[in-house]
C-alpha cells in the first residue's frame, strides 16, 4: 500500500489527481512549444507543486508525460530540462514564474486559484491604491504572499489581475506600481464627468428607490452631527459613485467607469492617512442634491447635479495631489518597495 500525501493534499474546488495532471500537462506543453521557457530549464516535481499550488503526485505524472512525448530530456540531476535542440544542455534553475510561466484564467480555474484570488484581491488592490499617489513602488511577490498569509502563486495570480486593470506592471521579471500622477487624476475625472452622469440615467429605471431613500437620510444624518469618520465618508462615497452608478445596464460602460474611479480609491485613502476629511464634507451638499433628485423622480437633473459635483472635485482635489508630504514606513505594508524617482 502506497502513501501519497501529495495527491490528497489538493487545494478545495480541484479535479481529481488525473484531471490536474493533464491540467499541468496542458499547461507545460504550451510554454514548451512557444518556446516561453529558457532552454535548459529544469522542471521538478517540487517546483511545479510550488508554482501551481498543487501536491508533487500530479505534477510527476505530468513530467513523466512530457518525458515520454519527448518534449524535455532526463539529464544526470533531480528533475526534467527543457532542450529545444534535443541535444544535452546546460541547466538552468528558476523560480517557474521567473521563468516565465503565464497562467490563463482557464488555467487558474483548472488549479482552483480563481475563488482564493476573488477574496484577497479587493484587499490588496485597496492597498497598492492608497499608496500610489506617494510614489513608484517595487513589489516583493514573496513578501506579499507572506504577508497576507497567501501562497506565491496566488500573490502571482492577483499581480496579474491588478496588472490587467493597469494598476501594476511587470518589467523584467519584476513587479510595479506607477505613481499615479495629478495629470492622470485629470484625465481619469474628465472621463468620469462624461460617463457617471449618463450611466446614473440609464441606471435610474432600476434603483429601488426605498435604498436610495435610505442612502438620502443617512447622508442627511451625517451632515446634522457635523462630523465624518472614514468609514462614513467612504459610505457616503459608494451610495453615489458605486451603488446606483454601477447599476447602469451597459456593462462595458460600467467597466470603463470602474478604471477610471479608481483615482477616487486613491485620493479617498490618502487623504484618510493625514485626516484631511474636512474639505470632502463640503461635497456632501452636493451628494445630497443627486439623492434628493432622484428621490424627486428627476434623473436628468440627478445626472446635472452629479456632474457638477465631479467637476469641483477635480478642481479640489487634484491641486491636494500635489506634493504630498513623504508616506511614513509604517504606512505602507513590507511588500512595497518605494523607488526612487528617475
Amino acid at each position: 500500500m502506497t502513501n501519497d500525501p501529495e495527491v490528497l493534499d489538493l487545494p478545495e474546488g480541484l479535479g481529481a489527481p488525473r484531471q490536474i495532471s493533464q491540467s499541468i500537462y496542458a499547461l507545460l506543453r504550451r510554454h514548451i512549444e512557444k518556446r516561453t521557457f529558457p532552454d535548459g530549464l529544469v522542471l521538478g516535481e517540487a517546483a511545479i507543486a510550488k508554482a501551481l499550488d498543487i501536491g508533487r503526485g500530479p505534477a510527476r505524472t505530468a513530467l513523466e508525460q512530457l518525458a515520454a512525448d519527448w518534449l524535455v530530456l532526463r539529464f544526470g540531476g533531480r528533475g526534467l530540462i527543457v532542450s529545444y535542440t534535443g541535444r544535452p544542455v546546460a541547466p538552468v534553475r528558476k523560480d517557474l514564474y521567473e521563468a516565465g510561466l503565464e497562467l490563463s484564467q482557464s488555467d487558474r480555474d483548472a488549479f482552483g486559484l480563481s475563488g482564493a484570488s476573488d477574496r484577497i484581491y479587493p484587499q490588496v488592490e485597496a492597498t497598492i491604491s492608497s499608496c500610489v499617489a506617494f510614489g513608484r513602488f517595487a513589489i516583493d511577490r514573496l513578501a506579499m504572499a507572506e504577508h497576507h498569509h497567501i501562497s506565491p502563486t496566488l500573490a502571482h495570480v492577483i499581480l496579474t489581475r491588478l496588472e490587467t486593470v493597469g494598476l501594476v506592471r511587470q518589467d523584467k521579471l519584476r513587479w510595479y506600481a506607477d505613481k499615479l500622477t495629478p495629470d492622470q487624476i485629470s484625465e481619469y475625472y474628465e472621463i468620469r464627468q462624461l460617463m457617471e452622469p449618463e450611466a446614473l440615467k440609464r441606471a435610474y429605471p432600476l434603483l429601488d428607490r426605498n435604498r436610495v431613500i435610505a442612502a438620502r437620510d443617512r447622508l442627511k444624518a451625517v451632515m446634522a452631527r457635523g462630523d465624518v469618520s472614514p468609514a462614513e465618508l467612504n459610505q457616503v462615497e459608494r451610495d453615489i459613485h458605486i451603488d446606483i452608478v454601477h447599476a447602469c445596464p451597459n456593462v462595458q460602460m460600467v467597466r470603463i467607469i470602474k478604471d477610471s474611479q479608481r483615482s477616487l480609491i486613491t485620493t479617498m485613502h490618502t487623504f484618510e492617512r493625514y485626516g484631511s476629511t474636512p474639505k470632502m464634507v463640503l461635497a456632501f451638499e452636493e451628494h445630497l442634491a443627486v439623492l434628493e433628485a432622484i428621490v424627486a423622480g428627476d434623473p436628468d437633473g440627478a445626472a446635472d447635479a452629479l456632474r457638477q459635483h465631479l467637476i469641483r472635485a477635480q478642481a479640489s482635489t487634484v491641486p491636494r495631489m500635489i506634493d504630498l508630504p513623504p508616506l511614513d514606513k509604517d504606512r505602507y505594508p513590507p511588500y512595497l518597495l518605494p523607488v526612487e524617482s528617475a
